[in-house]
């Protein structure tokens, strides 16, 4: 065997072998950089600081959802007049609370005596139809428990008139006598008369 210069085998296998390693590593670097700037994209989004919704988002969730508030003084008839004084809210699961004060000034209309009496009534339900309020109400306690029994149902229903408007409404009024099947705060409230409010204002909302 002649004896000349050879490249050697191992150092010729190495720089036939480089370029095709090169070749490779770029294609994993190329097919890996779509997956980076996923991976990239993704940690921007997720270290992003959230934003806080808007502060009458969270207070429809746990606020006043609808309300009644105000006071008056009706005279739907000589000798039939009193007053009232009422708040009354609902919150956004259904929740109601509230008190109504009412005194009866005069129901001499009824053949009553003169006198006043006083009532304290804790609201059952609310329902809001617009700028219309129709109010269920328990009696908690009465100066003429005869005339007003405590326990006993009673009914309203207010029309906010506006800032330029009069308020027209009804009530408290026994509910045995103007609800008896007890819808005030249903679809299909029962019809009610239409008194007008003096010297008073009442906001529904």
């Amino acid at each position: 065997m002649a004896h000349g210069h050879h490249t050697p085998v191992t150092a010729s296998w190495q720089a036939t072998r480089s370029q095709p390693l090169d070749q490779e590593n770029t294609m994993r670097r190329l097919l890996f950089l779509p997956f980076a700037l996923a991976a990239c994209s993704a940690e921007t989004v997720t270290d992003a600081p959230a934003v806080a919704p808007p502060a009458s988002v969270a207070l429809s969730k746990v606020g006043v959802e609808h309300s009644i508030t105000g006071s008056g003084l009706q005279e739907p008839n000589p000798g039939f007049k009193y007053s009232l004084e009422l708040s009354v809210r609902s919150d956004a699961s259904g929740k109601v609370s509230g008190q109504l004060h009412a005194k009866a000034l005069d129901l001499t209309f009824f053949g009553l005596p003169a006198g006043t009496s006083e009532l304290v009534e804790e609201a059952t339900c609310l329902r809001v139809v617009g700028n219309t309020a129709y109010v269920g109400l328990v009696v908690t306690k009465s100066t003429d428990p005869a005339t007003f029994p405590v326990g006993s149902l009673q009914v309203l229903w207010m029309v906010d008139g506006g800032p330029n408007g009069a308020d027209i409404g009804h009530g408290p009024t026994p509910a045995a006598f103007n609800d008896p099947a007890g819808l005030i705060c249903s679809d299909t409230p029962p019809p009610l008369p239409a008194d007008g409010v003096t010297h008073g204002n009442f906001i529904v909302r």
